[in-house]
């Protein structure tokens, strides 16, 4: 039976798109019951494994990462295509920042006399300037923000792809650890055949390719990290 799962894991809050909020595709029914039956024979669990606990939990972990690969420019199956830091900076700069830092110049004090309406009556309810103003100061400075964080991922050659992955990777292998304790326990090195031996690993690919096809796949690389930051136990 597996210990008492974490309150509140840390990739909970990728289910909240705050400020992005924009409609997403009809998510897909995560882990049927016999998705899950296969997971067990995997992981060779016995009668003691909850079974119930096991698919709420991977239900979770599979919305929240799915809602995050359906908001992002990740490039997995049914998302926005994948787009290099630089890209994506380029675009921001020039569709978000610059609009935004014209139109708080445009509606300042100084220039408010260009939009002077003297001495004619306009028949469109008219906006409030100063709550324009501070939404796009807002949203200028969340862009220089992302924009500052962009050109640090450049700078340390961390793709954001890369990074979904090993964060995906690690919470499924948390799961794995605590309702498989007696599974195969090397999580080092990788398993580089057809048909990996090690349960961890076919646990994981299994788990991904549920949520997001038989095309995604945790490369070498990915399961690597996923053992360093799991102490390679």
């Amino acid at each position: 039976m597996s210990k008492k799962s974490p309150d509140q894991p840390y990739y909970l809050k990728y289910r909240e798109l705050g400020w992005l909020d924009r409609p997403l595709p009809q998510a897909p029914e995560f882990f049927p019951q016999k998705a899950i039956d296969r997971l067990c024979r995997i992981g060779g669990s016995d009668d003691k494994t909850d079974r119930i606990s096991l698919a709420d939990e991977l239900r979770t972990t599979a919305k929240v990462f799915w809602v995050a690969a359906m908001s992002s420019p990740l490039g997995v199956q049914g998302g926005p295509e994948s787009q290099t830091p630089d890209a994506r900076k380029r675009t921001i700069t020039s569709s978000v920042l610059r609009p935004a830092v014209l139109l708080i110049e445009a509606l300042s004090d100084q220039n408010l006399t260009l939009l002077s309406e003297w001495p004619d009556e306009l028949p469109s309810p008219p906006p409030n300037r100063h709550t324009l103003i501070e939404e796009l100061t807002k949203l200028r400075n969340r862009t220089r923000d992302l924009v500052e964080v962009l050109d640090d991922r450049k700078r340390k050659g961390s793709a954001i792809s890369q990074e979904f992955k090993i964060d995906f990777a690690n919470a499924l292998a948390d799961v794995f650890e605590r309702y498989f304790p007696d599974a195969q326990p090397s999580r080092g090195g990788y398993d580089r055949t057809q048909s990996p031996s090690s349960e961890y690993q076919a646990f994981l690919t299994a788990c991904a390719q549920e949520v997001f096809g038989d095309g995604f796949k945790f490369s070498g690389n990915v399961l690597d990290e996923v053992a360093k930051l799991r102490g390679n136990r």
